[in-house]
């Protein structure tokens, strides 16, 4: 796919979605991404989540626009492939536990020493060191670390995890803005560097702005305002919920008087201190003065007063929307393998990227798809190509055959 990363070579070696992701946002954005995978299953994520034919959607998502190729690294031959490929390479992405590929001598010092100019990025769950440095790692982990579990519903009670996984998805994004400026300090020296990025900082990072805002000043004197997730509501409707704001004391006074309601004279609720200190009181106060109204009335009415609101779509109408629908957000695509498929458009679109209907310029391909694609560029002997192609067919035999005995 064109774009301003086009002609950047990325070796992807990376599972699940962290890595995949940080691949993806540099394929969407013209680097050619060849993801290299264990032969037989591949990369995990290829069966997690709804699938057809034999690929997930979530795997279809993350590894659009890149190149597949299946090498067994246990054999000296294939793992010599993937060397001469690392040496066309300018970055190298992994997500591997620490020290496991410096055993396999696939580490940063072994790869840096054949191609200097090389970009090696780690993402790890803790980091590379320290006391949880072994341990394995998933996103409800990081959001209990972090605090972030600790956010959901009301400080002090029952900890929950957000649904979904967030860290994953922001390690992805910091990977891939890490590798960019990296690409752009080499202009400068020359040289290559290691990277690593751990789920664990980049959940600080993101969170600490907003969920530690009462908690970056230290010592004494700072004010007390709350919880910043405590200005927000979600209400119920009619037929629905909205999400509003209610910060400013004439925006509840504009509601109340609409709906002909006098919650805006009640002294619980008369200010923003109040209204927090009493949020449930005023929660159910708000739905009661809402339960006979539509959520597409209190939107329009909502903002006809320049109160902050929307309404809460479902996943199943969420490609409805009518702004989703007038910026194109979400295209929808017929998957050559996997069959028809709705999936988000890159939010920053480059000039000479060509039109949305275009997007994506190559779908996430099954398992060793482009092995001999790439090997030939490389100028791999054909003999080796061609025993992996056998290899391939075989083993996808066997995989079909157990996929069939097991009714899927």
């Amino acid at each position: 796919m064109p774009g301003p990363l086009s002609g950047v070579r990325v070796v992807e070696m990376t599972s699940t979605v962290s890595g995949p992701l940080a691949g993806m946002v540099l394929a969407d954005q013209g680097a050619d991404v060849i993801k290299v995978e264990p032969p037989m299953f591949g990369d995990t994520c290829r069966y997690l989540g709804s699938s057809r034919a034999g690929m997930g959607g979530m795997y279809a998502v993350l590894n659009r626009n890149k190149r597949a190729v299946a090498l067994d690294l246990k054999e000296p031959n294939q793992k010599a492939a993937l060397i001469d490929l690392v040496r066309s390479a300018d970055v190298f992405l992994e997500n591997y536990r620490p020290g496991v590929l410096d055993r396999q001598e696939l580490g940063y010092d072994a790869l840096s020493a054949i191609n200097p100019r090389l970009i090696y990025v780690s993402i790890t769950g803790y980091g590379l060191d320290g006391p949880y440095e072994n341990r394995r790692v998933y996103d409800p982990l990081i959001q209990a670390t972090v605090g972030m579990a600790a956010t959901q519903g009301d400080l002090g009670q029952r900890p929950e995890n957000v649904r979904t996984i967030l860290f994953d998805k922001v390690t992805g994004l910091t990977a891939a803005q890490a590798i960019t400026a990296a690409l752009f300090q080499r202009t400068n020296t020359g040289k290559g560097q290691h990277l690593p990025v751990s789920m664990l900082d980049s959940a600080l990072y993101y969170t600490w702005p907003d969920v530690m805002w009462s908690r970056t000043l230290q010592g004494e004197g700072a004010s007390d305002v709350g919880e910043l997730a405590d200005y927000f509501h979600v209400l119920k409707t009619k037929d629905g919920y909205v999400s509003v704001i209610l910060i400013q004391d004439d925006s509840l006074q504009l509601v109340s008087v609409w709906r002909g309601s006098e919650i805006h004279l009640d002294p619980r609720f008369t200010t923003l201190p109040a209204r927090m200190a009493n949020r449930q009181a005023f929660l159910d106060a708000m739905e009661e003065t809402l339960a006979d109204v539509t959520t597409n009335e209190v939107c329009d009415m909502l903002d006809s007063f320049g109160v902050p609101v929307a309404r809460v779509n479902s996943l199943d109408t969420v490609h409805e929307d009518e702004q989703v629908l007038q910026q194109r957000s979400l295209v929808e695509v017929d998957h050559p393998e996997i069959g028809p498929m709705r999936l988000p458009r890159p939010p920053a679109h480059f000039d000479g990227q060509g039109p949305i209907e275009e997007f994506p310029a190559r779908h996430a391909a099954y398992l060793g798809a482009h092995t001999r694609e790439v090997l030939e560029e490389i100028g791999t002997d054909e003999a080796l190509i061609s025993a992996i192609e056998r290899r391939d067919a075989e083993q996808a035999a066997q995989l079909q055959a157990a996929m069939a005995a097991a009714g899927n």
